[in-house]
Parts: C-alpha cells; structure tokens; sequence
C-alpha cells in the first residue's frame, strides 16, 4: 500500500506540513536503531513500511488502545457516583433471587447506596455491558447462561438443574427421553439463548418433542403448563416455585443452568459494585 496519502492525512490531522512529518519519522527511525520505510525518504510515493515498521506500528496501536482505557476510566472515575450500581439481570431471578438480593445489600453493607436495575435477556445484558459507558450501561450482569464467546469476566456459581414439568393431573413416568418424542412441548423464545441451550439437550437426549407454545421465562412457562397445555423442560429457578405441576428429575435430564456475575474486563467498578459482588459471591448457592 502506497503510504503517501497516509501521510498527507496525517500532517492535516497534525496541523503540520508533510515535509515536517517525515522529517520526523525519520528522526524516530534513527533513534530506534531500525529503517521504518523502504524507499529514500518517507514522503516518496513509493515508500513501504519495512518489517520493524510494521511491529513499530503493530505496538503503536496497542498503546493507543491502552490509553483510551485510561482515559475512559479517568473519565468514570471522574464523573460517577462511587456508591451507584447499576445491575441487569435475566427473569429468571427477577421472582426471588434479585429481589431478596437488593434488599439484603440495601438494608447491610449497601446501606445508602443508589441501585439501578433493569430486567432483560443475556444477549440484551451483554450488549448493556460495554467496557467503558459511563452511567449509560450496566456494571454488573446477572445471568443464568452465558455464551463462552463474550469477553467478560464471570464468577460462577452451582446452577440450577434442569426439571420435567407436566401438568399436575398427568401420572406418565417419562423414565425414557422417548416418551418426549412428539409431546406438546412449551418452551423459549427462539431467539434466547437458553431456547439454544435446550436444542442442544434434546439432541444429546436422543428426543424430538414438538415446540406449540413460546414464552419469554420460566414462570410463564410453568403456568402455561398448569392449564394443561403440554410439557416443558426448564431449569428450576424462581418462577417454577409454588406453581401447580409436576416437577419431575428422571435419571436422563441432565445438565442445567449456572448463575454468573459478570462483567467486561476493562469496567471500571465503584466501591459500591464491589461490596454488591462480595455479597453475590458469599450466596453462591444462590438459586
């Protein structure tokens, strides 16, 4: 690649003139021990990037991008409240869990704290969740699946597995997977993650029920299964308690649904968030 309008664009960006801007690569080059560019000078239309030049560049960039971290957690650091939380969370704790949760941290070590909560989906909390957002993102995420690609640091804690949920005048055993096979199925929206998660479990399972309705969670899940509308595969989190069904374990239902705390690495977090994360992981076997 031709580095002359590079360069051109460079010096209008700089405010100086081209000739100034390769006079002082030049000078870098030679302070550095290395040739930067093939070619006589840096300003000749056929001037390329030598192979230290494009590490010098490659190391360049890394700089660059570690100093607008800093400077935004300057700017947090700054700009918020250190006794604010902001926390998303999925509705599958949004009955019991988050609830019990805040008021423990209110009514203790968050005492006189300011908490902003919201409930969405995992892939909503994720994108809720960017490094460096000021007040206008989430500081933590609590949610019960999580997609290994997003880049957040997680704490993990047991989950919650996973439970057959018939209607509450149905005796069938369902000691094989096959009797799911064909069964009125309720289920998630298919464009949440767990909707994903069970795909992949009735696969494994060797089972093929067919999905009639969807719901957004698990207490509607369960209450569509009270009427009598089918059968369901969930895991046992809030909104299943005290709902009239069937809750069945058959050895072959295996797996289910880990809880974690997360957040983007980079985030800066208040002492506020902190004391909120000492508490969730103390509750590990939260469910």
């Amino acid at each position: 690649m031709c580095l002359r309008p590079l360069f051109t664009k460079a010096a209008q960006q700089l405010h100086i003139a081209q000739p100034s801007l390769s006079m002082a690569l030049d000078k870098l080059g030679k302070e550095l021990g290395v040739a930067l560019f093939l070619g006589e000078d840096a300003h000749r239309r056929s001037a390329r990037l030598t192979e230290a030049g494009r590490l010098l560049l490659q190391d360049a960039r890394t700089l660059l991008d570690q100093a607008e971290v800093t400077a935004a957690h300057m700017r947090q650091f700054s700009q918020r409240d250190w006794a604010e939380v902001r926390l998303a969370y999925t509705a599958a704790l949004a009955e019991r869990t988050v609830p019990a949760l805040l008021h423990d941290f209110l009514t203790g070590r968050g005492k006189g704290c300011t908490i902003y909560s919201d409930e969405m989906p995992t892939d909503r909390i994720a994108a809720g969740l960017p490094p460096a957002c000021g007040t206008a993102g989430s500081t933590w995420g609590l949610a019960r699946y999580c997609r290994r690609r997003m880049r957040w640091s997680r704490f993990l804690s047991p989950g919650s597995r996973f439970v057959l949920l018939t209607p509450p005048g149905d005796s069938a055993a369902y000691d094989s997977p096959a009797a799911l096979n064909g069964a009125p199925l309720i289920t998630f929206r298919q464009d949440y993650p767990i909707a994903r998660l069970l795909a992949e479990r009735f696969a494994a399972w060797g089972c093929a029920p067919h999905p009639m309705h969807y719901a957004y969670s698990e207490a509607s899940i369960a209450r569509l299964v009270a009427e009598g509308l089918g059968i369901a595969v969930v895991a046992e989190t809030d909104g299943v308690f005290g709902c009239p069904v069937r809750r069945l374990r058959p050895a072959w239902l295996t797996g289910g649904r880990h809880l974690y705390l997360i957040r983007h690495r980079t985030r800066l977090v208040s002492t506020a968030a902190r004391a909120l994360q000492t508490l969730v992981l103390e509750r590990a076997e939260i469910r």
